[in-house]
């Protein structure tokens, strides 16, 4: 974050200037920045917005400062000491000032608005400065800067579009608590799990109204479905209008603390335990991602006791198919392969856990793979893909399978209710696939569709991923059966008498 040591008051001209420390003289800036007309910056004060700009760049002594009209500018480091009362206010500001900014003057390169160009503006309004001087500050700012300005508010596993909004409630979080959620190296490599806000309140003898706590918690732990849902098909800025509308009716009731109130934190046994754990959590994760080196040598024992170890011990290490994924995208995965016929990436999370449909997926891949070798044709047909094309007649000898029209139903924090279409060509009743009178020459085939529930419990794997550790079909319903007429296809032959 910018430090009040880099807003400064200049006297030029014989006048009061409010300062921003551009650098030092030495320093080069690139020639064309300063050349042509000059971009606004924004003043938001009680959600009204207005435009300002900057006067001219001028050289103080060895240090290099753009300056404006006298006006009260603070860091944002002021969210935790003297306008911490009024942080809810400050942030919602600084968001109306975001969501009506224009695409060329937000410059969301990283998804997420730096904060060497937020301030805190007189009377809790914000101040955003102008992507021109932004970037002469970006160019000017340390690794470590960039570390704490803009790479620390980055989870890799939010959606794009929702990093404003997540952005937002880390400043609600840096009001609480006194530094952001990220900011260690530590909880980013760890899961990103964040020492917890109720915990820093605790510290601090303080309690914050449950439902502006439970507001942050919720941006912080959204997952995917939930940012989707959150953000809509809204452009990143104008996805904040949830954030706006949200926080209107909040309470904030915490008061000023100082920047030693930060140490009681910091210093507490809760934090150093936190600290610990994220630390070792974080030595675990950069473990198997540098495990290159030790696969190299199971590879080299491997190839000389046989391919078969080999295979074992490679399939044995493998992360699944959906790693990185949080639940719902396993389960997504999970249903992808299933559709596609493929058991190894559908049971590549799942231990400990017995999968109804695992046999079948086995049985129709095979099959598949059999008439691949000897006929050359696959005849097993994606069920999505055969209801986008309007159900159509499908060449003799082929069938229609899959699950469509997925929704998910979260029970509780580690289970997940999945609803589904399943077209199968069988049927619970004992019908078979063809069910045409002449079965030598058939004419037509029946497709059963069926109302499935199916419940996925999870373990969250220490290697960094999500193990599925039920797969429980609850509820498996025949709706309706469908006559699926045959298309002669000289290339697909009815099936012989034999």
């Amino acid at each position: 974050m910018i430090k009040d040591s880099e807003i400064t008051t200049l006297m030029i001209e014989g006048e009061e200037k409010t300062a921003i420390r551009l650098g030092m003289k030495e320093e080069s800036l690139p020639g064309h920045i300063f050349q042509g007309e000059k971009i606004d910056s924004l003043i938001i004060k009680d959600g009204e917005v207005r435009n300002i700009r900057y006067t001219a760049i001028h050289n103080e002594g060895e240090k290099r400062y753009i300056y404006f009209d006298k006006m009260r500018l603070y860091s944002l480091e002021h969210l935790f000491t003297t306008h911490r009362k009024n942080a809810l206010k400050i942030v919602r500001n600084i968001a109306i000032g975001l969501e009506g900014a224009k695409k060329d003057f937000l410059n969301l390169e990283t998804g997420v608005f730096p904060l060497y160009r937020i301030y805190i503006y007189e009377d809790d309004g914000a101040f955003l400065l102008s992507p021109d001087i932004g970037d002469v500050l970006s160019l000017l700012r340390t690794p470590e800067e960039r570390v704490s300005e803009v790479n620390a508010l980055i989870r890799r596993d939010s959606e794009d579009n929702y990093r404003l909004i997540a952005e937002m409630g880390e400043l609600l979080y840096y009001a609480v608590a006194g530094s952001l959620p990220y900011i260690s190296d530590d909880v980013r490599k760890y899961k990103y799990q964040e020492f917890p806000l109720s915990s820093s309140l605790d510290i601090l003898g303080e309690d914050l109204e449950e439902k502006t706590l439970g507001f942050i918690n919720l941006i912080l732990h959204a997952k995917r479905q939930e940012m989707r849902d959150i953000m809509g098909n809204k452009s990143p800025a104008k996805a904040l209008s949830w954030f706006i509308t949200r926080t209107e009716m909040l309470t904030w009731n915490l008061g000023e603390r100082t920047e030693e109130d930060k140490e009681l934190i910091t210093q507490s046994a809760e934090f150093k335990t936190f600290s610990e754990k994220a630390y070792s959590g974080a030595k675990r994760n950069t473990f198997f991602r540098k495990k290159g080196t030790i696969i190299t040598v199971v590879v080299i024992v491997a190839a000389l006791v046989g391919a078969f170890l080999y295979d074992y011990i490679s399939n044995l290490l493998a992360p699944p198919i959906s790693a990185g994924e949080d639940q719902e995208g396993v389960i997504m995965s999970f249903y992808d392969a299933q559709n596609n016929l493929m058991s190894d990436n559908m049971m590549s999370a799942v231990k400990g856990a017995d999968v109804p449909q695992e046999m079948e997926v086995t049985n129709l891949f095979v099959t598949s793979r059999m008439r691949m070798a000897y006929e050359v044709y696959n005849p097993v047909v994606n069920a999505e893909d055969w209801i986008e094309d309007g159900m159509p007649s499908i060449p003799t000898t082929f069938i229609v399978y899959g699950v469509t029209d997925i929704t998910l139903e979260r029970v509780d924090e580690d289970t997940i209710e999945a609803h589904s279409v399943w077209y199968t060509p069988y049927s619970e009743s004992g019908e078979t696939v063809n069910d045409a009178t002449d079965t030598t020459n058939p004419t037509y085939f029946m497709l059963f569709k069926n109302n499935v529930t199916q419940v996925f419990d999870f373990t969250w794997n220490e290697r960094g991923w999500w193990n599925i550790t039920r797969a429980e079909i609850t509820e498996f319903d025949q709706v309706d059966s469908i006559k699926v007429e045959y298309i002669m296809n000289e290339d697909t032959p009815a099936p012989s008498a034999d």
